[in-house]
């Protein structure tokens, strides 16, 4: 039988499975894909929280990422570009650049040469669904300096952490970048 864990956040509760990650890690299956009401509230909250944030640009990873960019981009008024897990057809000149995260594992990421134009020179906001070991960030710093654009701050509906490190706090600083955050999810 199914283990769940009861997520409380934005005044909303979400039953999740209690699922093994690639790494073999015991975690909440969080998805956001396709919940609109979440998805909405934590854009608006994070939107609200980041004012103050000084960015051009939405950047963030296919899949979970996507819906959750998409929505505090519409929010903020901004653009957002995706980096993609397979090159496609219709990507002029495809840039590929690894990456990892806790439930995908090792992963190539792919981005056009013309959306790879709108991040050049620019002050951009990284977005996620979690932010867990930072694996996932540390990619897009790399690539971002790499590829000419700065990471000026992070967003993400939640942090997932051990139980002693969750807090009430809605920003955390990781390798000298803000990053904010809805709410805390538990590793298992």
């Amino acid at each position: 039988m199914a283990q769940f864990f009861t997520l409380e956040i934005l005044g909303l509760k979400r039953q999740l499975p209690i699922l093994a990650s690639p790494s073999g890690q015991m975690i909440a299956g969080f998805n956001c894909v396709g919940d609109i009401e979440l998805l909405v509230k934590s854009a608006e909250k994070l939107v609200k929280m980041m004012k103050d944030v000084d960015y051009n640009i939405v950047l963030t990873t296919e899949l979970k990422g996507l819906p959750i960019a998409q929505e505090v981009a519409r929010v903020a008024g901004k653009n957002y570009v995706c980096l993609r897990k397979q090159a496609k057809c219709y990507m002029l000149n495809p840039i590929s650049t690894s990456g990892e995260s806790i439930t995908s594992g090792k992963t190539t990421y792919y981005i056009s040469q013309n959306e790879l134009e709108q991040l050049q020179n620019k002050k951009v906001l990284f977005v996620d669904d979690v932010f867990s070991t930072g694996s996932t960030f540390d990619s897009m710093i790399n690539f971002a300096e790499k590829q000419n654009f700065k990471i000026v701050a992070g967003a993400t509906i939640l942090r997932e952490c051990k139980k002693s490190d969750m807090s009430d706090e809605t920003k955390i600083n990781y390798k000298g970048i803000d990053i904010y955050i809805c709410g805390y999810l538990p590793l298992m």
